[in-house]
C-alpha cells in the first residue's frame, strides 16, 4: 500500500486569462505562488518520503516551493506531464458566463480538434497509470507527494478507481493548489481518501 497526495499546481497567468496550457506553459501568478505556499505550509505538517512532479514549469515551480517546506527534492517525472491538446493549446477557451448551449458547442469542437491534433486519451491514460504505479512500486508502505495537472488526475482516477476511462468526467474541477489523497494497493488499484481538499486555501480566499 502506498499513500499518495496529488497536488494540483498553482494558478498561472494563463489560467487567469482563460487560456489552455496543455504541454505549453506559463509562470505561476501572484495568486498561484500564494496557493503553492499555503499548500507547502499544510504539507510540511505531515511526513512524506518523496516528492514527484510533472516536468512542466508551472508544476516544477509549485513543487520547488513545496520541496523547500518539506525538505524533499522534487523528482521530475515525464509520465506526469499534462495532456497534449494539440491545436487548442495557448488559445483562450474559457468564458466566464456561458449558456448551456454555448458550453455544449464549445465542448464538441474542443474534443474534435483534440482528436485531430492532440494526444489520444488512451495513450494519456496508459502513461499516467504506468507512471503512478511505478512510483508506488518504488515506495511500498510509504507516503508520497506528486504535483500534477487537471487532465492527468481525471484520467488517472478514472482508470485506477473506477476501472473505466470514460469516468474521467467524475473528476473534472480541481482547485489550483488543492489536494487529492489516494491509497494505491499492491495490485495497482486506487482508493480515494479525500477528493479536492482545499481547506488550507480557504483563509486566503476569505481575505482576498
Amino acid at each position: 500500500m502506498t499513500f499518495i497526495t496529488l497536488v494540483r499546481h498553482g494558478t498561472t497567468e494563463w489560467i487567469e486569462q482563460g487560456r489552455l496550457h496543455g504541454t505549453l506553459d506559463a509562470p505561476l501568478s501572484t495568486r498561484g505562488r500564494q496557493e503553492a505556499s499555503l499548500a507547502a505550509t499544510a504539507l510540511a505538517k505531515q511526513h512524506f518520503d518523496a516528492l514527484y512532479t510533472s516536468p512542466l514549469g508551472r508544476a516544477r515551480e509549485t513543487a520547488a516551493i513545496i520541496g523547500q517546506a518539506t525538505g524533499l527534492e522534487p523528482v521530475l517525472t515525464e509520465g506526469l506531464r499534462e495532456m497534449n491538446f494539440g491545436w487548442m493549446e495557448g488559445r483562450q477557451l474559457y468564458v466566464a458566463k456561458e449558456t448551456p448551449l454555448q458550453r455544449t458547442l464549445r465542448s464538441t469542437w474542443f474534443h474534435f480538434f483534440i482528436m485531430l491534433s492532440g494526444e489520444p486519451r488512451v495513450k494519456l491514460g496508459n502513461r499516467v497509470v504506468n507512471s503512478v504505479r511505478e512510483i508506488a512500486q518504488r515506495h511500498p508502505n510509504q507516503r508520497v507527494l506528486a504535483v500534477i495537472h487537471m487532465a492527468v488526475r481525471s484520467n488517472m482516477l478514472a482508470r485506477l478507481v473506477d476501472n473505466d476511462p470514460t469516468a474521467r468526467a467524475n473528476y473534472d474541477g480541481w482547485p489550483a493548489g488543492a489536494f487529492t489523497e489516494i491509497e494505491l494497493t499492491s495490485d495497482g488499484k486506487a482508493k480515494i481518501i479525500r477528493l479536492n481538499n482545499d481547506d488550507h486555501l480557504k483563509t486566503s480566499r476569505s481575505t482576498s
